[in-house]
């Protein structure tokens, strides 16, 4: 028995194996889907398909048979997923054919979501059409992805229909961004309305600034146009809409301010040199205004801002003083030396702080005795601090000014790497090394300064350092690098994949919240240049 079964058992395998279906056709995978009879079982067949290595556009008739065939629609959307990997063309039209938004079961809104997602994987012009009728599925989820894939695909088709989207009050503030954001990635000037109206735009404790901002930057010159007017008071259609809506006219001021500085739109210039000087009743607005110019004005590199911001440079309140003083140290030049040297002697010690950092981010070996008497005299200011305002340490005083003196001298690091460097930029380059990071931030924007492209990769190498304030010279100091060097941009471009893959990795890190807009800034602005 055991022989007659065992002859039986080798029959079957020859048998088998005469017949049997290449593991990476479609025959064999069609067949084995076949063979399923429940629709999670189905979804199996094809998860593991996707994931074999095999799948390849042989499987399109395949694929495109069983989407038409196919009932569940569970199974469809896991074709879908399939079909998204392949990147066919040929798969728009059967992947618009499975859309029926009169289904709205929480499995039809998957398979649409999933259609969506296919069509801008494929990234054809012909699914335009479908997106924008998943950007009409009651399912937020589904017209995400819609309006993900039409910004992806740069369609100029769905500019409309995404304006009215990202305006829409009673979309979710989550759709409101994320088509804000496909705006600014498709570049039509027709946006630019819709985009400076939620750049002041809140709703449910929601800002829309971020969006809104970086979409009129990636737009370029028609924003630019837009901005400069509402800058100067010209966009009288704007102004009636932001009254009637209740938003203060100075918040277009300084946000117009911020994103012509990032723009680097020069035609802003003595407009923003004359918002230095704005005034307003309550000074929480009338700083923010002026702190934006200031801000505006560095990033730019104006000559024309230096003297009216080294009179600024006594300003009492320390968080507007160090704004101030930290935009003349982008500036660079010794104008502004005296004032500073003035200021770091005055006010408490935050606001004496925010100025000698400015000093020694502008001096060199001949700021050494100043910053020494600054040192001295320390001590003696603490105390006096103390028993006029009190605050965190005058428990005692000695130490606390000790403290303070030692933190002084450590600014003196970057004289030090001023007398030794001069304006020599490959001096600076090396300090890039340098393990105080007050040194790094300085030696970043002499650099930057300096105009040699061939530097360029060196602050490059430097983009993910860890402090925020010290990446933020890193990256001012490529930007003008590569706005002043058409070779300095040249080499930034081959960067991008490295800086684009930071930006993806630290999306999520809040640390670097402020520093990687800037970083954004400066992608956007290389992509521009490539293509």
């Amino acid at each position: 028995m055991s022989r007659l079964l065992a002859a039986s058992s080798l029959a079957l395998v020859l048998l088998l194996s005469g017949c049997k279906v290449d593991p990476a056709s479609p025959d064999h995978w069609e067949k084995t889907l076949g063979k399923a009879r429940r629709a999670q079982d189905k979804v199996r067949v094809l998860e593991t398909l996707r994931g074999s290595g095999h799948l390849n556009a042989s499987f399109l008739p395949f694929l495109h048979g069983q989407l038409a065939s196919e009932k569940k629609p569970e199974v469809k959307a896991a074709v879908a997923r399939a079909l998204a990997d392949v990147k066919s063309p040929a798969s728009v039209e059967p992947l618009g054919n499975a859309v029926d938004l009169g289904e709205t079961d929480p499995a039809s809104n998957q398979l649409h979501k999933e259609v969506a997602s296919a069509l801008g994987e494929i990234g054809d012009p012909k699914a335009v059409p479908v997106l924008m009728r998943l950007l009409k599925a009651r399912d937020d989820y589904t017209r995400i992805e819609a309006v993900e894939a039409l910004g992806r695909m740069r369609a100029p088709e769905a500019v409309e229909p995404l304006m009215q989207l990202a305006t829409d009050e009673g979309a979710e503030p989550f759709l409101n961004k994320k088509a804000i954001e496909a705006l600014g990635r498709i570049g039509d000037a027709r946006a630019v309305p819709a985009l400076m109206r939620m750049l002041t735009k809140e709703r449910r404790g929601v800002s829309f600034y971020m969006e809104s901002s970086f979409s009129l930057f990636q737009l370029g010159q028609p924003a630019s146009d837009a901005l400069l007017a509402v800058l100067e008071g010209k966009d009288a259609e704007l102004s009636s809409w932001a009254q009637r809506n209740g938003i203060n006219p100075a918040s277009y001021s300084f946000k117009a301010a911020q994103l012509l500085g990032d723009m680097r739109e020069r035609r802003a210039e003595a407009a923003l040199v004359r918002q230095l000087e704005f005034k307003h009743e309550d000074p929480r607005i009338q700083a923010i205004v002026r702190t934006r110019a200031a801000d505006a004005l560095a990033r730019m590199r104006s000559a024309a801002a230096v003297k009216p911001l080294a009179a600024m440079v006594s300003e009492p309140d320390a968080g507007v003083r160090r704004e101030y003083t930290h935009a003349l140290a982008r500036l660079g030049g010794r104008e502004a030396l005296p004032a500073l040297e003035k200021a770091a002697g005055e006010g408490d010690w935050y606001a004496r702080e925010a100025a000698i950092e400015a000093l020694t981010m502008l001096g060199d070996a001949r700021e050494q005795p100043a910053l020494e008497k600054l040192v001295a005299a320390e001590p003696a200011r603490t105390v006096a601090e103390c028993e006029s305002l009190g605050g965190e340490g005058c428990d005692d005083p000695a130490a606390l000014g000790k403290k303070r003196a030692e933190s002084i001298a450590r600014h003196g690091k970057r004289l030090e790497a001023a007398k030794a460097c001069g304006a020599d930029a490959g001096c600076w380059v090396k300090k890039l090394e340098d393990a105080d990071k007050g040194v790094v931030a300085r030696a970043a924007l002499e650099v930057g300064r300096g105009g040699a492209a061939a530097h360029v990769g060196a602050l490059l190498g430097r983009m993910t350092e860890k402090d925020a304030d010290t990446r933020m010279a890193l990256i001012l100091g490529t930007e003008w690098l590569v706005e002043d060097a058409k070779e300095a941009a040249a080499q930034a471009r081959s960067a991008l994949p490295t800086l684009e893959k930071q930006l993806t990795e630290e999306k999520s890190r809040t640390e670097y919240v402020r520093s990687n807009e800037d970083l954004r800034r400066l992608v956007a602005r290389l992509q521009r240049q490539k293509t």
